[in-house]
């Protein structure tokens, strides 16, 4: 029984050293280097190892070369089973501003290995509240919105594009 104990701290052990001591920061800026065949670029990031998470801050992201977006910080966790990427105060370029309200306060994406093939989000900022599921298999996005007072008030013509569900919320899907 002692012998099975010290496996299982050994083993255990040595997984968290090894999450610990694995270079985020390299494993991060190879994910920027395979998003950008796809028009992403991430640029102007301050990224900092934290053992466990990897925080980075003041991004700006641009998609399809057009500024989309500037995020304060974020912190991403690569565990391998579960990772996970958290961001705070992310703003929307003024552009957007016709469209959506551009603050958005919180968003978090997980993707585990019990589910590979699909990488659940959430957000809320400005616009409400919204949950997101990829499916990275079909190539798809699904986006249930519940708005907020000004989404409903100011952005209408937004709101006309998606497709209203029974409770009242919003849904919208694309093909990728």
């Amino acid at each position: 029984m002692k012998k099975m104990a010290l496996y299982f701290l050994y083993t255990a052990l040595f997984f968290g050293a090894l999450l610990f001591f694995t270079p985020k920061e390299s494993v991060y800026y190879f994910a920027e280097e395979q998003l950008k065949p796809f028009g992403i670029i991430i640029a102007d990031e301050e990224a900092v190892d934290h053992g466990f998470t990897l925080e980075l801050t003041h991004l700006r992201l641009y998609v399809q070369k057009i500024k989309s977006v500037e995020i304060k910080s974020a912190t991403l966790s690569i565990f391998g089973l579960y990772n996970s990427l958290s961001a705070t105060d992310l703003l929307l370029d003024k552009t957007f501003e016709a469209f959506f309200p551009p603050l958005v306060h919180r968003a978090e994406l997980h993707q585990s290995v019990i589910d590979p093939l699909h990488i659940n989000a959430r957000a809320v900022g400005d616009f409400g509240e919204a949950e997101a599921r990829v499916d990275l298999l079909e190539r798809s996005v699904k986006v249930l919105l519940k708005p907020s007072k000004l989404m409903i008030g100011r952005y209408k013509n937004t709101l006309r594009k998606l497709k209203k569900t029974e409770e009242g919320d919003y849904s919208y899907e694309y093909q990728f």
